[in-house]
């Protein structure tokens, strides 16, 4: 079994760079996981300037240079996937409730992910790719793999 890929949908990132209770600690436990190599992370273009507008509370100068540090630190583990007329496409041609959220599956599909990880999985369709958040994911290796995800103290 080679690397997983794993397409982190904004509200997770959110999750683990804003600290956000009660789902920081599994965001944090997945981008340890991807940062020591365990899986491959990976985000879309158009979700950067999505992470530079909310996490700067909508393009506030002052705030500029800590989201833009925080996002250099992030992207040392977490891959972007350049969003291509391709995705626009296919995106705009479905019918979908969510057109965000559907060019994050077009994205998933394009790079070949494993899983989307989210908070809103009625938000996406299930039957193209597997939909899970944190505490599922984690849920699932243990139960297929047997891999049971962890911190410890050192």
């Amino acid at each position: 079994m080679g690397r997983l890929k794993l397409l982190l949908d904004t509200n997770i990132v959110i999750d683990f760079l804003n600290e956000r209770a009660p789902f920081y600690e599994k965001a944090r436990l997945l981008m340890l996981c991807g940062k020591v190599g365990e899986f491959d992370l990976w985000v879309s273009s158009s979700q950067m300037i999505d992470l530079i507008c909310v996490l700067s509370d909508g393009g506030k100068r002052s705030e500029m240079d800590d989201v833009l540090q925080r996002l250099r630190l992030l992207r040392t583990f977490v891959d972007v996937f350049p969003v291509s007329d391709r995705e626009v496409d296919l995106m705009l041609a479905a019918s979908w409730k969510d057109p965000e959220n559907w060019l994050l599956v077009e994205t998933a599909l394009a790079i070949g992910a494993d899983a989307v990880i989210t908070r809103n999985r009625s938000d996406f369709p299930e039957d193209l790719i597997r939909v899970c958040d944190c505490e599922e994911f984690f849920a699932w290796q243990e139960e297929e793999y047997g891999f049971a995800y962890g911190e410890v103290e050192l």
